[in-house]
C-alpha cells in the first residue's frame, strides 16, 4: 500500500475474469509475484478498501468517462480501516492518453474530516512541507469543478507486487459495493451499502516502462480481454438507473442528476 507522495506514471491493463480461473492464475504468477507487505498481513492476502469519490454539481468526472475523454481526472479519498488511529489518503488520479499519473497524500482523520467540511480553512498542521504539491493539487481540483463528496465504494483487494522489485502490480478486486454519501463519512462498513453487479473478478496489471512478457503470456494463455472498468462510474450508474426508489436518487441533492436516472423509478 502506497502512502505519501507522487506515484510515478504507470499503465493499468483490466480484465473480468471468471472467478473459476482465478486460483490457475495465483499459480502461473507464482514464480514472479508474492503477495504485498500489506495484503501478506491479511486472510488470503485480501483486504479492504474505501474510496469516497467526489465531483462536481453536474457530475462532470462522471460523464467525462461515459464520453470517452482521454484526458480526466478524478478525485477521491481513501481508507483501508475504520480504526480511528489509522490514516486517509487524499487522491488525484490522472489519465493523460493511456498514461496514469496519481499523486496522493496521506493525513489524519480530523485533519480529513475538516478538510472535507471545509471546517480547515489551510493546510492541516504538522504536513511536512514536501507534500503540500500533493494535496494542493487535490484542492485546486476540487476548486476547479466545486466538487463535493456523492458516493463510496468498497471492495476487497488481493495483491501482488514483484519478486525482483520491478514496479509491477498484480491484485484481483471482489465484493464491489456502493453507498450513497454526500457528508464526509469514510467509513468501510456504516451505512447503507449495496452491490455494485460485475460480471466476475476485477484482474489488474499495474506496470511502468513495459508489460512485462510473463503477463503477456498470462493474458494470452487465459484469453484475457482488456476492458475498462471504472468502478466509480459503474456504481454511480446503478444509483442513478438501477435503483428502485426515487428517494434513493433524491438523496443526492444539490447534484444535476441526468433524466436518465429516473427512469422506472417508484416513489416508496
Amino acid at each position: 500500500m502506497a502512502r505519501n507522495g507522487n506515484i510515478h506514471a504507470r499503465f493499468e491493463y483490466k480484465y473480468i475474469i471468471e472467478p473459476r480461473l482465478c486460483s490457475e492464475i495465483r499459480e502461473f504468477i507464482g514464480p514472479f509475484m508474492r503477495p504485498d507487505p500489506y495484503a501478506a498481513g491479511w486472510p488470503k492476502y485480501s483486504y479492504p478498501i474505501c474510496s469516497l469519490y467526489l465531483d462536481s454539481p453536474d457530475l462532470r468526472l462522471y460523464n467525462q468517462v461515459l464520453a470517452g475523454e482521454k484526458n480526466r481526472f478524478k478525485l477521491r479519498v481513501r481508507t483501508y480501516s475504520d480504526d480511528a488511529r489509522t490514516p486517509v489518503f487524499f487522491e488525484v488520479k490522472r489519465r493523460l492518453n493511456q498514461v496514469i499519473h496519481k499523486r496522493r497524500v496521506m493525513l489524519d482523520r480530523d485533519s480529513a474530516s475538516g478538510l472535507l467540511t471545509n471546517e480547515i480553512p489551510g493546510p492541516p498542521g504538522g504536513l511536512a512541507n514536501e507534500l503540500m504539491p500533493d494535496l494542493d493539487e487535490f484542492t485546486s481540483c476540487r476548486l476547479l469543478i466545486s466538487a463535493k463528496p456523492v458516493l463510496r465504494v468498497r471492495y476487497m483487494r488481493e495483491a501482488y507486487e514483484s519478486r525482483t522489485g520491478e514496479p509491477i502490480r498484480l491484485t484481483f478486486d471482489t465484493h464491489l459495493a456502493h453507498a450513497v454519501t454526500c457528508d464526509a463519512s469514510l467509513s468501510i462498513w456504516d451505512g447503507e451499502w449495496l452491490e455494485t453487479p460485475v460480471d466476475g473478478v476485477i484482474l489488474e496489471v499495474k506496470f511502468t516502462d513495459r508489460f512485462p512478457s510473463w503477463a503477456r503470456d498470462l493474458a494470452q494463455l487465459f484469453q484475457l480481454q482488456q476492458r475498462s472498468v471504472p468502478k466509480y462510474v459503474m456504481s454511480l450508474d446503478r444509483v442513478l438507473v438501477g435503483a428502485r426508489s426515487l428517494a434513493r436518487v433524491k438523496m443526492l441533492g444539490g447534484f444535476e442528476l441526468p433524466l436518465r436516472g429516473y427512469q422506472g423509478l417508484t416513489h416508496d
